[in-house]
Parts: C-alpha cells; structure tokens; sequence
C-alpha cells in the first residue's frame, strides 16, 4: 500500500473551501492561464522564425533544431516532471517553470549565436513540460470526480488560445520594437505570472493537506502505476488520438494539402485554421460526456480511433494518392476530432490511479502521445526525402505510412485493453490490486465449504432422520 504524507502549508488555517466552488474556479483559471503562457513560449518561434533565421545567420534546417530540441526537452521531462508534481506540489512547480521560461527567454533575447540560443529555447521547453500536468493535477484536487474530465478539455483549449491570440502580438512587437524588447516583455510576463501563481494557487482546497508527498520508491511508484490496466489504456489511447493531428497542424498539413492534393493555398489554411477549431467544441462535450458517463469513455475512444484508422488507409492506399477534396478535409478533421477524443486518456489515468501517483500517471500518458507524434513527423519528413524530395501524393503515401501504422496498431491494442476479461467486469478500468496475498492467506480467507459427508441439518438444529438412521 502506497502511504501519503501530509504536510501544513506556511498559513495555518481550518477552513476548507468546496470542491468545485468559486475559490476552485480561480485556482484553476490561474493555473489555465500559466498552460496558456508556457503554450505561448512554445510556439513563438514560429512567428519570429524569419527574423531568426537573419538573427542567428542559419538555414531553415538549423532553424528546426530549435523546435525537435524543444520538443525533445518537453518529452523527456515528462515523467520526471509527474514524479515532482506528486513530491513537491502544482503550486510550487508551476512558479518554478515560469521562472525556468523566463529565464530561458531572456537568453534568448540576448542571444547573437546559436549556442547561446539553444540553451534558452532549451529552458523554454523544460519549463512548459511542468505545466499541463500540474494544471490537471489541481484539477483532480479541487473539483468532483466527475468534473475532471471537462476540466482537461478546457485546460487543452486554454493552451490552443494561447497558440492563436499570441501570434498577432508578438508578430506586432517584434515588427514594433524589435528582437530584444520583444522577448524581454515575455520573459517579464513570465516572471510576474510566477508571482501570482505563488500567492493565489494552492495545492488542495484543504489546508491541512496543502502537499502530499509520497514516500515510497520512485521505481516503486513507476511500476505500480504502470501496472494499472488504466494506466495502459491510457498511454495507448494518447498515443494513438493525438499525433496524426499534431503532424498535419505543426509540419506537413500544408505541404500534404498544397503540394500533395494540389488545393489553393488559401483553402488549404482555411481548412486548417477550421479543423482546429473543432477540438474547441468536441473536446469539452466529450469531457462532459465521460463525466457524467464513464462507462462511455472506451466506446468513445475506440470509435473515433477505428474511423481514424480508416480515413488514414484510405488515404494512403487510394489510387494515385490524389484525394478528393471533400475527403481530405474528412481527414484532417477527423484527426482534429482524435486529439480532442485523447484528452480522455488523462481522466482514465486519473481513475487506475491513487492521487499520491496521478502525475507519474499523467507524465505517461503525455509521452505516449508526444513520443508517437514527434517519431511519426520525423519518419515522414526522412521518407519524403527518400522519394526524391518532390512533394508530391504518392510521395505523401509513402510518408504517411509509419503513423497509419501506429494508429492500426494502438487501436487494436486499445480495444485489447477495453476488453472485457470476465463476465461482469465490463472493461471496468478503475483501479486494480496491484499486489497478490499468499496463497495460504486466500486459502483461510475464502469461506469453506461444507464437507460432502457432513449431515444436513433440520432447522431446529436437529440431524435429518434419513441420515441419523444406521446404514448397512
């Protein structure tokens, strides 16, 4: 058994605020808004992309070293970045990746060379990988059961506004005032966000309970949670709904469309821009869904994972690769629908799970899906250079086969998952004993059986007449 220790926080105070309440609601809109910050440190390299490129004196292809080694920072962090969620607490971390980005930004500000740079962008991504986890964390502390599954919708679409409102600014103000004061403003913004989240956020809406820290080992931790059938589910899941999206809305969505399908380039960024807002509308209703609805969470999942798996074989086995319009869009926006549908991932981590190991559990999830997207977009980007570099559809084909790969393979394994191992247990995903009692111990505590000599008895305790008679 898992032990928490519980440790009072620096005001000592009785009163212990509702689940839900409105004092929950700020706790977690401050937490939304620094997912939103770290989601725009995230991204804004790609609005000063040009103004780098003349900055730094490189080419487009050491230019993509920022972003694979922002990535990369954010997908090895994850699980250590749950193991410190659970020991140290979202306030305390969530301050600390504020902090780490801003600084980060400052060197970037500053930076003529590339060496210096990389280590900013490389701070920026360290400290967005603390971010998302610990915002769901508070989540899973100062709301319902059911509520937390629409609270991970939210705090995904709070990020994906972060993306969106950022880039006319911060295109505004490097036009503005230039390179330096630009990412200066995001390092101070970084830095007085920190500020707020240290005074307002707490951990746990009781005050006695403001830190749980577990004790056991951290393998110990990590086997555990891994042992959960959830847990598993839920890697596989993430791993199979959220990276086809992420490879078209990040890289090769435009270039597939532009180059491959041949559509204007205007049309190609209209159906971009309105596929992604469609995890805007799904993702809450499918949280809302599963809140209320758990036992719909893996139909919903393997759904929307085999109509994925379907749209991506079409697309890379229809006949010259050249899709019609009409299902190219049903393409990207199907997979849009499977990133919104992978935030459920988290609320079935959330159940296999005790409170004392939910960020170890989170971190999981996220490597499933991040680790699936940064290898499908990598194989994609060295195939179409294998084919000649030309950019076109059967090119494209060729490309797009390891992530339809992956998509087939996670969803059979997440229906092998959801499968129901015995009658009545109905996929049931909660969680599980994760340690077996001796035989022996099982043994005196079933109940025993009456032995098949033994009389039966009359309700007056009396021994039927039909044995107590002499037997020849």
């Amino acid at each position: 058994m898992n032990l928490a220790v519980l440790s009072p926080p620096g005001h000592k105070t009785g009163y212990s605020h509702p689940l839900g309440g409105r004092r929950a609601w700020s706790v977690w809109t401050v937490g939304a808004l620094v997912y939103l910050v770290a989601f725009f440190h995230r991204t804004s390299l790609g609005v000063a992309a040009l103004e780098a490129q003349q900055r730094f004196g490189v080419g487009a292809t050491a230019l993509s070293s920022f972003a694979i080694l922002q990535l990369g920072v954010y997908l090895v962090m994850q699980i250590p970045a749950g193991i410190m969620a659970d020991r140290f607490g979202p306030r305390r971390m969530l301050g600390a990746a504020l902090l780490c980005m801003a600084l980060g930004e400052v060197l970037f500000a500053f930076a003529t060379s590339m060496p210096i740079a990389v280590l900013g962008r490389g701070l920026v991504g360290l400290g967005d990988a603390f971010t998302f986890i610990n915002v769901i964390r508070l989540a899973a502390s100062w709301f319902p059961r059911q509520r937390f599954a629409l609270l991970t919708a939210l705090t995904a679409m709070t990020g994906a506004l972060g993306q969106v409102g950022g880039t006319v600014p911060l295109s505004e103000c490097l036009r503005a005032y230039g390179w330096t004061p630009t990412f200066l403003g995001t390092a101070v913004l970084s830095a007085v966000l920190a500020v707020v989240a240290w005074w307002w956020i707490r951990d746990h809406p009781h005050p006695m309970m403001e830190r749980s820290s577990t004790t056991a080992p951290i393998l110990t931790d990590l086997r555990l949670t891994l042992a959960q059938r959830g847990t598993r589910t839920a890697v596989w899941s993430h791993f199979t709904l959220m990276s086809s999206f992420m490879v078209l809305a990040t890289l090769w969505g435009f270039p597939y469309l532009v180059e491959g399908l041949g559509m204007a380039p205007g049309a190609a960024r209209l159906t971009l821009t309105l596929t992604a807002a469609a995890p805007l509308v799904v993702a809450p209703t499918m949280g809302w869904v599963a809140g209320h609805r758990p036992a719909l969470r893996g139909r919903l999942i393997v759904s929307v994972a085999v109509v994925l798996a379907l749209v991506w074989i079409a697309a890379i086995t229809w006949p010259g690769g050249r899709l019609p319009a009409s299902l190219a869009v049903i393409l990207v926006l199907v997979s849009a629908i499977g990133s919104a549908a992978s935030m459920l991932a988290f609320d079935l981590a959330r159940d296999a799970n005790p409170p004392s190991r939910g960020g170890i559990a989170s971190g999981m999830v996220n490597v499933g899906g991040f680790s699936a997207a940064m290898s499908a977009s990598l194989t994609a980007g060295t195939l179409l250079d294998a084919t000649g570099g030309s950019y076109d559809a059967p090119s494209f084909q060729v490309a797009f086969v390891p992530i339809t790969v992956m998509i087939v393979i996670g969803t059979v394994r997440v229906a092998l998952l959801l499968r129901p191992w015995r009658r009545g247990d109905a996929g049931d995903l909660n969680r599980e004993r994760t340690s077996r009692a001796p035989a022996a111990r099982r043994r005196a505590a079933a109940p025993r059986r009456a032995s098949r000599s033994a009389p039966p008895r009359r309700r007056d305790g009396r021994v039927s007449a039909r044995w107590s008679r002499p037997r020849c």
